[in-house]
């Protein structure tokens, strides 16, 4: 470890006492529990310090939400609200989805306030904050574009417009700052605004749905926060929705053919192009979702991001309604997505058909869309599935999505960003900005958030599911409190302290899970296999004496005892370097490896090879390969080298670098997948 143990100890008790006195005066809500499953420990209540995402913690607060902040308000982002309050005689900026994006910062500012003391932030976010809510109309209504655009039109073209997916990401926004600040009027806002939402649609009102689905998990959200369960019943109504027609009643839908639109007369070619092309987007073909009942759908289909969050919201209703059907029907999903359509880094979305969508099984051309919002909604996805099933294989997928899909989106300063996420290229380049912000603001929320996938609470016990230095503090069924401390370099090395302090001696399960790379699997299917079937023995001691290390069937040590204060538990996880086989299926990958090392995926890249043509390099099958921690490269890292062929026969030097860290540097050529050779 790169941490002396002393140091650490000192600054962990300074830093614990003033987390507990935060805690101490931290808001009430109505936080309501899941039916089944697990319960989550959100992120107000996990401190990342240290490791490898404590540094990444403080530049997402200190640098990407003040410059995404800075980039939304040069846009017009916020002066929309202020003209839709009456307050602004400049024009309206950008298009109907422009709210969401200042909405997502936002929300990654609320997660960086929760343990970065940042009066400046905090000051510029409730001034935002203020403009936003100073538009909201007496119906509740609250979408700038609308509002100045016309309100007689608001709910129309709901397919194409994304009035739901801006009032859900204003949701998340608002419940995050409730329990940041304790403060109503962002949460009152958005409880005005969902009950317009609910007034308009449901049971006897308007069936209908939107084209870009994300309110259905944020109304699961504002229903936890404020215990309202309309708001739950209202993401079920939207849910059960998808896939019939829509008007005044319930109705079954039958796909047809894409039917061109007629052409008017005056019109030019420019704006027929344009006619035909918001027909094929209309067309419910698979896109949205919303081809046929969310039950029946087998398969995974169209945008990958709509997908991500859709498949997030039906684990969610499984987990706080009576829903085994949703539940039947995202175990369906998620076998398709994870045995055939997902990269070896976890990212997803070919966009085989233009739809910044899933392909056909199999179909992972490695120059490919990988939008970064898909490997956040999987993230999230594969989050809400481990806390529904209890189940360490969808924590593996997170993880591996989370390292390698999500972050490779941002850069290591933390102010340059990529929308699409490829495993080759002839060369990337980061952009400082995105004008389409989609990605730049979704990526400004996802790492600030990460605590809170961390550790999950079960009846009987407490659930490790990613190792990251910091400490934690968990409230039990009982009413006591758990405080667990992680001292480890996670991911460039296995070794784990955890020490464990419950308020008083007291009896629960500890349970930690072993890693699928860890046992040999990649990935929990047989998508991609490690070349070397050998496992090295995972090293598990409590208190200094050696336990059982091996995982039940559902992935994870369980440990049940009577803890006490001053107990730690010590994990060794041996991170050996693994070559990687993709399943036959996919010929992208054929006569190919890449490799692996512990939950890292890597590539190589022309600025560490100089002396070759990276996209011709061979990779001898024999060849010999060693890890090194470099402190210095790309924010601290784990590099592989080892020797390989140029020009078929030419000896050279490989250098492999974590796939996320790729277009840091110069510019140059890059791939994952090397060609292997006998």
């Amino acid at each position: 470890m790169h941490t002396s143990n002393a140091g650490f100890v000192h600054s962990f008790v300074e830093r614990l006492f003033v987390f507990a006195m935060c805690l101490a005066s931290a808001p009430l809500w109505a936080d309501v529990p899941p039916m089944r499953g697990l319960g989550d420990v959100s992120c107000e209540h996990v401190q990342l310090q240290g490791g490898y995402w404590g540094p990444r913690f403080k530049t997402a607060c200190e640098v990407t939400v003040p410059h995404a902040l800075d980039c939304l308000e040069r846009d017009g982002h916020v002066t929309n609200f202020d003209k839709a309050a009456g307050v602004f005689d400049g024009p309206l900026r950008g298009h109907h989805a422009f709210d969401s994006d200042l909405h997502k910062a936002l929300e990654g500012a609320m997660y960086c306030l929760q343990h970065h003391d940042d009066t400046k932030l905090r000051q510029r976010v409730e001034g935002i904050l203020d403009r936003i809510v100073a538009a909201q109309q007496a119906d509740g209504f609250l979408i700038s574009y609308f509002i100045v655009n016309g309100l007689d039109k608001k709910w129309d073209d709901m397919r194409l417009e994304h009035q739901m997916y801006n009032a859900g990401h204003f949701f998340e926004m608002a419940v995050e700052h409730h329990r940041l600040s304790g403060e109503k009027k962002a949460i009152d806002a958005a409880k005005r605004f969902a009950d317009h939402i609910d007034s308009v649609f449901g049971p006897g009102k308007r069936y209908d749905v939107g084209g870009h689905e994300e309110i259905e998990l944020a109304l699961v959200k504002l229903y936890r926060d404020t215990g309202e369960r309309r708001y739950l019943e209202l993401s079920r109504f939207l849910l059960d929705e998808r896939g019939h027609l829509h008007g005044t009643e319930r109705r079954p839908f039958q796909s047809g053919p894409l039917v061109a639109p007629e052409r008017v007369e005056g019109q030019t070619d420019a704006e027929y192009r344009r006619a035909k092309w918001h027909a094929s987007l209309r067309w419910r073909n698979g896109r949205m979702q919303d081809h046929k009942p969310l039950v029946e759908q087998t398969e995974a289909t169209g945008h990958a991001v709509r997908a991500g969050y859709i498949y997030s919201a039906m684990a969610d209703i499984a987990r706080f309604m009576d829903a085994p059907e949703y539940e039947q029907a995202v175990d369906n999903l998620w076998q398709d997505v994870v045995s055939r359509k997902m990269y070896v880094n976890g990212a997803v979305g070919t966009a085989q058909y233009g739809d910044e969508g899933f392909g056909d099984p199999y179909l992972l051309p490695n120059r490919t869309y990988c939008e970064s919002c898909a490997g956040i909604a999987h993230v999230l996805w594969q989050h809400r599935m481990a806390l529904l099933k209890a189940d360490a294989k969808y924590a593996d997928v997170m993880e591996l999505a989370l390292y390698n899909a999500a972050i490779s989106g941002i850069s290591i300063a933390g102010d340059a960003f990529f929308y699409q996420n490829p495993l080759q290229s002839n060369g990337g380049r980061r952009s400082s900005w995105i004008g389409l912000a989609c990605c730049p603001t979704n990526l400004t929320r996802i790492i600030p958030q990460v605590g809170g996938f961390v550790y999950a609470r079960g009846k009987e016990g407490i659930y490790v599911n990613l190792y990251a230095a910091g400490a934690a503090s968990i409230k039990m069924d009982n009413g006591e409190t758990v405080k667990l401390t992680q001292k480890t370099d996670y991911p460039w090395n296995g070794q784990v302290q955890l020490a464990v302090a419950p308020d008083k001696p007291s009896e629960f399960t500890l349970c930690l899970r072993i890693p699928g790379w860890a046992q040999g699997r990649p990935v929990p299917s047989d998508l991609y296999r490690f070349a070397d079937s050998k496992v090295a023995p995972v090293a598990l001691k409590i208190n200094g004496k050696t336990t059982n290390s091996k995982p039940k069937e559902d992935g994870y040590v369980h440990m049940k005892r009577r803890w006490k204060a001053g107990d730690v538990v010590q994990l060794d996880l041996p991170m050996p370097i693994k070559r990687v086989y993709a399943h036959e299926k996919i010929a992208a990958d054929k006569g190919k490896v890449a490799l692996m090392r512990g939950p890292i995926t890597y590539c190589i890249e022309a600025v560490d090879n100089p002396d070759i043509k990276v996209l011709g390099v061979a990779l001898p099958k024999e060849a010999k390969l060693h890890a090194q921690y470099r402190p210095e490269l790309l924010g601290g890292a784990t590099i592989i080298e080892g020797k390989a062929l140029a020009d078929e026969k030419r000896p050279v030097k490989l250098t492999a670098v974590p796939y996320y860290s790729w277009a840091n540097r110069e510019k140059g050529a890059m791939t994952v997948w090397i060609d292997e050779a006998l």
